[in-house]
């Protein structure tokens, strides 16, 4: 599905790129990236996908413009999803400073 982008919680870029910088270094630039991906995502009226370890492996939360969250089980192709639950405002909150998003 066009408009949803997975985003690790935890960067691999330390991983492939040790050579380049510290991971201090790497992990902030990344988080820029990031927040400006989902920023042009959302003003554009896209979705924004955002993985988590701390969901079930098959799901994930999507942020939608309107800035709500939904849990989602992503399809076997990945790029399909069921919506199984949506975060209240003050949980979608508390996901989006888990990760930086705000």
């Amino acid at each position: 599905m066009s408009g949803i982008w997975y985003i690790s919680c935890k960067f691999v870029i330390g991983k492939f790129y040790k050579d380049m910088g510290s991971f201090e270094e790497l992990n902030a630039i990344g988080h820029t990236v990031v927040r400006a991906l989902r920023r042009k995502k959302l003003s554009s009226g896209k979705t924004f996908m955002i993985y988590s370890n701390q969901l079930p492996k098959n799901q994930s939360y999507l942020e939608y413009p309107d800035l709500s969250i939904k849990v989602v089980t992503v399809g076997s192709n990945s790029r399909s999803f069921t919506i199984v639950r949506e975060l209240t405002p003050e949980q979608a909150t508390i996901v989006r400073e888990n990760y930086n998003l705000h």
